[in-house]
């Protein structure tokens, strides 16, 4: 890293400790939408309330990305120093990413309706619990990374989230030359280009932990 930890930062203006209970209710929602929905496209559960479960959750966390960049805007103006605008940049990309998980779950609920009206849940749990675990998996990690600023853990999220993509990548493949009914091969897809992008934007999270400022969300790219 090439200036002090986020975990610094936000330790000597407490300005900040609010907005980090906001962003880890952001992850929160993000992952109780992500487990309703996932209960329902791949456990066969009923969706019997996606507008509290779903998108009330999905409106929260709209308000809050909202109410973190007032905050930091009104900081700033008022009486925020150069010190705090490393910290500031940092909450304005990581709410992005929150809002962004947010609507890709809502994405991956859509899919519901695009399902077969009867579908075998044991060939989308076959292709999807798996893939579903690592997702929540990454989650729990993102959240402790972020709130503890633990470089460590944050590289874990960064790689399990690029690996995952590639496994992705590859199931895609292997079910576009596959015999499965259209309409299934359809839905696999999409779900599993939409957990890419959610763990993606994890890894965007995780990556100001580890990374300077002007290269969050370019973990592994190199300068030209």
């Amino acid at each position: 890293m090439s200036f002090r930890s986020i975990l610094d930062l936000f330790r000597e203006d407490n300005w900040s400790n609010e907005l980090v209970d906001m962003i880890m209710e952001m992850l929160d929602l993000g992952e109780n939408m992500f487990d309703y929905t996932i209960g329902v496209l791949v456990r066969g559960k009923p969706d019997d309330d996606p507008q509290q479960m779903l998108y009330n959750r999905d409106q929260r966390i709209n308000k809050l990305e909202r109410k973190i960049r007032r905050r930091v805007v009104s900081h700033l103006s008022v009486k925020g120093s150069r010190a705090e605008v490393p910290s500031a940049l940092i909450f304005m990309n990581v709410v992005k990413d929150g809002e962004r998980i947010g609507d890709y779950i809502k994405n991956l609920h859509e899919v519901i309706e695009m399902m077969p009206p009867d579908p075998d849940h044991k060939l989308y749990q076959d292709h999807l619990a798996a893939p579903a675990a690592a997702i929540a998996e990454i989650f729990t990690l993102t959240r402790q990374a972020f709130l503890e600023s633990d470089e460590e853990i944050a590289g874990k999220v960064i790689k399990k989230a690029k690996n995952q993509g590639r496994e992705y990548e590859d199931t895609i493949r292997t079910i576009t030359t596959s015999d499965l009914d259209t309409q299934d091969a359809v839905c696999l897809v999409l779900v599993l280009r939409f957990f890419k992008r959610v763990a993606a934007h994890m890894s965007n999270i995780a990556s100001t932990v580890v990374m300077p400022v002007d290269m969050i969300d370019f973990y592994d790219e190199s300068e030209n």
